[in-house]
């Protein structure tokens, strides 16, 4: 609920031991590495040639990963499901371990072995295309019985071969003999719509033969100018094929028994990844002739370990621990209750708030949670949901960001098992099939109770603006505009706060009615007078809060109002489960087992689906609600986030070697 403070740490060293302070820091993993300024005696570093060099190094080392890791996907065998696809495999291992990764794969070897098969697949490929080609071809030629090397002859006659439709065959062959009498066309075979056939004709006369065929819209086909048969030709042909792909299939399985690699060079990836930040994270540094400076920030928690294992890195090395100075702009790093802290993954989607921001994770936790459950709405379908989700977490292997997400979402699993009580949602169940208890429980029936629902869903709005507002009111009282936090905010607090009390009171008769009416007016007249201050002139002041209180009323009014989506999602799961369970019921007596059995996959089917429909919009629909409605009113984001230094990466877990216990967590 609240951002920790950071220290500023300074450290000025040799820069013979540059490469020791960064593995130094990179080990630690407390670091947030700020860019130096640089003054007249501190210019900022540049990379060496060896290190430019050493860098491109690392970055085409990456490339070949890559590539040979898209290489063994593609001739995969097994390829990975949904749920493989999304969760990706995660590697335990120490950071040590993860230091000698160049180890687990010889990797120039394994690159020019990948290339070398994915030339030779190219290339089997390309062959075997060009004999299908080939062999298709030939199928219309088989009955030809002559050498097709004796189609390109010198003769005293000449041969052509064609391919006509059959539709106009008829007409060819009359054109034939009345353009190019000195022809013969010889049926060879008929396929589907084509006549395939031999023309034979004297030379002098292929510039006729050839418009006729022109005319007519003929395939001119040419065959191989080999000694055999077609029909030769395509036996020898199709033996050819078999060939590549019994070559083919051995190289498959050289390529299989390299899958086991997929891993390693996972791991090896990241490791590149993770060598070249090293030295690319010095570009952040200041430096002279013969010195390195590094400026950046702690979490308070941490300084003293740091401290004492950057100053134990070497002796030509100074480091200075100081508060921010006011010039300073440290990184923003948010303190919330270990229940909250998932919910911070859900703030960064939206901006990480500047230093002098309200943190507003906790107040998010809880109503996120209470807005999630009212879109499921179902105490079966919060149940299912919260089950699934935690043995997904207890047993995939996820990342820190993924169990985060995973632990927001049974948050609002347990809210809507509540809310699903509350209404009376019972899979969809109707609520007069269920128990009397459960029906008793059940006081916000969304089917019979559609109002109060609704009012419950826009007061719950106006409550959750209003913190808002509020923590929009205490951000200007604690920077000294106190008059924005009175008049702006306040008087937002007296119109809806005040006078909703009023109203109250004068509903169950403790005050006239006509004192809330007063009290409506002195307010409007407040926001009227007061809302336009910022101009110069006095009927100006009065149009600008005419038009400001306007604006904001109505702003406050619709965006309450926006939160009756809550209501329509969950009724929207209510309904849609009712009628699965009615179609259930309908197949149920058509046979006594097959009734049965199409009862239970619909209702499996059905409420499955059903869920994982509004799964979305009970995750979209609530985040909608925090960015606009609520964070509209007060949030200013803009900060840098506290990111330290250290291990990044996707698929390696960094655990600590046994035994070790004086990392801070």
């Amino acid at each position: 609920m609240a951002i920790e403070p950071v220290t500023k740490i300074t450290v000025i060293a040799h820069n013979t031991v540059e490469d020791d302070l960064v593995e130094a820091m990179y080990r630690l993993g407390t670091v947030h590495v700020d860019i130096v300024e640089v003054d007249d005696l501190l210019d900022a570093k540049k990379l060496s040639e060896s290190e430019n060099h050493e860098a491109r190094g690392y970055s085409f080392a990456i490339v070949q990963i890559e590539f040979i890791l898209g290489f063994l996907r593609r001739h995969a065998t097994e390829k990975p499901g949904f749920l493989k696809t999304m969760i990706r495999d995660k590697y335990p291992m120490t950071l040590d371990d993860f230091a000698n990764a160049e180890q687990l794969v010889d990797l120039d070897r394994l690159y020019h072995e990948v290339s070398d098969y994915e030339r030779r697949f190219v290339n089997m490929k390309a062959r075997k295309a060009k004999l299908e080609a080939e062999r298709d071809e030939l199928q219309y030629w088989a009955d030809l019985v002559i050498p097709m090397e004796e189609l390109h002859g010198e003769h005293l006659f000449a041969l052509k071969l064609v391919r006509i439709l059959e539709t106009d065959f008829d007409a060819v062959t009359a054109e034939l003999e009345s353009e190019v009498p000195e022809s013969s066309v010889e049926v060879v075979s008929r396929r589907t719509l084509w006549v395939s056939c031999l023309i034979i004709y004297y030379p002098p006369l292929e510039e006729e033969l050839m418009a006729v065929l022109a005319r007519q819209k003929a395939e001119i086909v040419t065959l191989p100018d080999i000694e055999d048969e077609p029909e030769e030709r395509r036996e020898h042909v199709e033996r050819e094929i078999a060939s590549i792909d019994r070559r083919r299939e051995d190289l498959e399985e050289k390529v299989q028994g390299q899958m086991h690699l997929v891993s390693s060079l996972e791991v090896l990836r990241e490791y590149m990844v993770n060598e070249r930040r090293k030295i690319e994270i010095t570009t952040s540094f200041g430096a002279t002739q013969s010195t390195v400076a590094v400026e950046g920030w702690l979490a308070e928690d941490s300084v003293p370990f740091t401290a004492d294992r950057l100053s134990a890195v070497a002796e030509e090395l100074a480091l200075e621990v100081s508060e921010p100075a006011d010039e300073d702009k440290p990184p923003v790093k948010l303190k919330n209750p270990g229940w909250a802290r998932p919910f911070e993954l859900l703030v960064k989607m939206y901006g990480t708030p500047n230093r002098s921001e309200y943190d507003p994770t906790v107040v998010m936790a809880v109503s996120f949670s209470l807005f999630f459950g009212f879109c499921i709405g179902d105490f079966g379908y919060g149940l299912c949901l919260l089950v699934a989700l935690y043995l997904l977490r207890r047993f995939l292997p996820l990342g820190d960001g993924a169990k985060d997400f995973m632990t927001c979402l049974m948050y609002g699993s347990v809210f809507a098992i509540v809310i699903g009580a509350l209404t009376g949602s019972y899979f969809g169940i109707e609520t007069d099939k269920l128990p009397l208890f459960l029906q008793k429980i059940g006081v916000l029936d969304p089917l019979n109770r559609t109002l109060l629902v609704m009012g419950v869903c826009i007061g719950i709005g106006f409550v959750h603006m209003l913190i808002g507002t509020g923590a929009e009111m205490h951000d200007n009282w604690k920077t000294g505009d106190k008059s924005a936090a009175l008049i702006d905010q306040g008087l937002i607090f007296l119109l809806f706060v005040g006078v909703g009390i009023g109203a109250v009171l004068a509903f169950v008769g403790l005050i006239p009615g006509t004192v809330v009416v007063w009290m409506l007016l002195a307010v409007i007249i407040a926001m009227i007078l007061l809302l336009g201050r910022s101009s110069k002139s006095i009927p100006g002041k009065l149009v600008n809060g005419l038009y400001e209180t306007y604006g904001t009323v109505v702003g406050y009014i619709s965006d309450a109002i926006s939160y009756v989506r809550l209501f329509a999602l969950g009724l929207a799961t209510f309904i849609i489960g009712m009628v699965i369970n009615i179609m259930a019921g309908l197949v149920q007596g058509i046979a006594p087992v097959i009734g049965i059995v199409l009862m239970l996959v619909i209702l499996l089917v059905g409420h499955t689906f059903n869920v994982a429909i509004n799964l979305l919009g009970a995750f979209v629909h609530p985040l909608r609600l925090e960015f606009v409605e609520f964070f509209g009113k007060f949030y200013d984001d803009g900060g840098a986030e506290f990111k330290p230094f250290g291990v990044e990466s996707k698929v390696v877990m960094i655990k600590e070697p046994e035994g070790t216990t004086d990392v801070p967590s």
